[in-house]
């Protein structure tokens, strides 16, 4: 192993392999990119693969070593005034195929214990997500949990605090994996004839009951965001759903969105500290739920002939 060979593969990801490149717009995961590699001949550890980007990245901001982290190349600086956007997948022109994958996509990896997964629940986490980001109650219990991350020891939280959910691009070994990525795969490949441009996994999410993502920006990663979200189960009451929300960052409102099956949700990711868009979402059911999220180009509402 070394960082040679994963120096040379991401080279020949970006720029020299065109399976090899969209295949690796399907991947979230450093493991993902391990084992790819090794499928393609090329032997590298985890470690080695950071080394490797970091060196590239500095030779070339936003270029190879960014593979699979960024967003698509014609992303502007334009705002606009409207958060969210939902439609059902069944709507959307050119979906078709995504649909046809979605079954492919809704893993539940064999490596995931959700006994061990429940244990990771803690009442004051769910408690937050009824706080706004924009009150003082919230930046004070913000404030004391970044603190307990830093002086406590890694058990006392989970292990990735905030995140009460499962990355499925974090499961590579197990013996519904390649099936999975290769439906990823298919979904890019699917999404960017829709689109005419390049598009990106940014997540593959699966929400078992009582699981959520804790108040977040995302504002390292910005520009526009789609999620594909379905459940195993549609909800029989309508009041009690998964469930998206947000904070308006010029009302300072908070906006709830209940959830149904195969919804598609588009909203836009701002760096400006006046336009971070604060979010939060929860699954208090006893569905399984899963979200797909893609960076995407900023004409997607022309490319789906919406009016934007």
């Amino acid at each position: 192993m070394s960082i040679a060979a994963c120096t040379e593969f991401l080279r020949e990801a970006g720029k020299g392999n065109k399976i090899l490149g969209q295949q690796m717009k399907a991947m979230t995961g450093l493991g993902e990119i391990v084992l790819l590699g090794r499928r393609h001949g090329y032997a590298f550890s985890t470690e080695e693969l950071v080394k490797a980007s970091a060196a590239l990245s500095a030779e070339d901001p936003g270029g190879t070593a960014a593979a699979g982290r960024t967003a698509p190349t014609n992303a502007t600086r334009a705002t606009t005034s409207f958060y969210h956007y939902e439609y059902q997948l069944a709507d959307l022109p050119g979906f078709e195929a995504v649909a046809a994958e979605l079954p492919h996509l809704k893993i539940m990896p064999s490596s995931v214990s959700l006994e061990n997964f429940a244990t990771g629940f803690r009442d004051e986490d769910l408690w937050s997500t009824a706080l706004s980001p924009a009150s003082d109650e919230f930046r004070s219990w913000y404030g004391r949990m970044l603190k307990t991350q830093w002086q406590h020891a890694p058990s006392d939280l989970p292990s990735k605090w905030g995140f009460h959910l499962v990355d499925l691009d974090e499961h590579v070994e197990h013996e519904g994996y390649q099936d999975y990525f290769e439906a990823k795969t298919r979904v890019i490949a699917a999404l960017e004839r829709v689109f005419g441009d390049e598009v990106r996994f940014s997540g593959s999410l699966w929400y078992p009951p009582k699981s959520h993502r804790l108040w977040h920006t995302n504002e390292q990663h910005p520009g526009w965001r789609m999620y594909v979200i379905d459940t195993d189960r549609p909800f029989e009451d309508s009041s009690h759903t998964s469930f998206f929300r947000y904070l308006n960052p010029q009302t300072k409102e908070i906006v709830t969105l209940p959830e149904r099956q195969k919804t598609v949700r588009f909203f836009k990711i701002e760096q400006e500290p006046d336009k971070l868009l604060w979010h939060c979402i929860v699954n208090p059911t006893d569905r399984h739920r899963w979200s797909f999220g893609f960076a995407v180009p900023e004409t997607w509402q022309q490319s789906l002939g919406l009016s934007g």
